[in-house]
């Protein structure tokens, strides 16, 4: 299994960055997204479920996505999802947004894939740590630049 956890502060209101985060606006900080077609419920709410669509290695791949935890609160946000990625892959994302004033978030980005079976586990271990790391970077950096545009 591969776990990550991180955490930034970004100076922009927490309300302009849990934007970012709704399923109507999800490809603003993931803009390989394709489509985000909700199947169940309604968005922005626990147990919605999706079908989401994203081009990786140059193949279309589409996965079912739900979200496990949400809450929207003055001072606190967290939405949480998990997927399964073929057969190989189960998949955790937490993004918690805490108020630290007016005008700054505090951004925590944490989550795993855990392999599964044999195949899975032995992708997650021949894998490259700074890759993963850079991966987790390059998001995080994204949402803080997106939450500080205009």
């Amino acid at each position: 299994m591969v776990k990550w956890k991180e955490e930034m502060t970004i100076d922009a209101n927490i309300e302009k960055v849990w934007n970012l985060f709704k399923d109507e606006n999800i490809k603003q900080v993931m803009p390989k997204i394709e489509e985000h077609i909700l199947l169940e419920k309604n968005n922005n709410e626990l147990g919605a479920k999706h079908a989401q669509s994203y081009h990786e290695g140059g193949q279309l791949q589409t996965y079912i996505v739900e979200t496990v935890g949400y809450e929207d609160l003055p001072d606190k946000k967290l939405k949480q999802t998990q997927f399964e990625m073929g057969q190989s892959f189960d998949v955790f994302y937490s993004f918690t947004l805490l108020k630290e004033n007016e005008n700054q978030t505090r951004f925590i980005y944490e989550g795993f894939n855990k392999g599964k079976g044999l195949m899975g586990k032995a992708m997650l271990l021949s894998g490259s740590k700074k890759t993963r790391k850079q991966t987790v970077t390059t998001f995080m950096e994204r949402v803080r630049d997106e939450g500080l545009k205009g």
